[in-house]
């Protein structure tokens, strides 16, 4: 809930939850439409802490390379 810059708190709290992920070998498995109603809701405080990690829990997967 803090907002350490004036613009684009949500945009880099997204990113950089992406960056995590993705170095820890996992990526969001959604559309970027969902994404960003998921981001949204949880800064607008219609979606809890503890639902945000369980959607988490169900779109999150690992990287598999080929």
């Amino acid at each position: 809930m803090n907002h350490p810059f004036v613009d684009a708190n949500k945009r880099i709290g997204h990113a950089a939850m992406e960056t995590f992920l993705v170095l820890n070998g996992y990526e969001i498995d959604s559309t970027v439409d969902e994404q960003e109603r998921i981001i949204l809701d949880l800064a607008a405080g219609n979606l809890t802490r503890k639902a945000f990690i369980n959607w988490l829990k169900d779109h999150v997967i690992q990287i598999t390379t080929a």
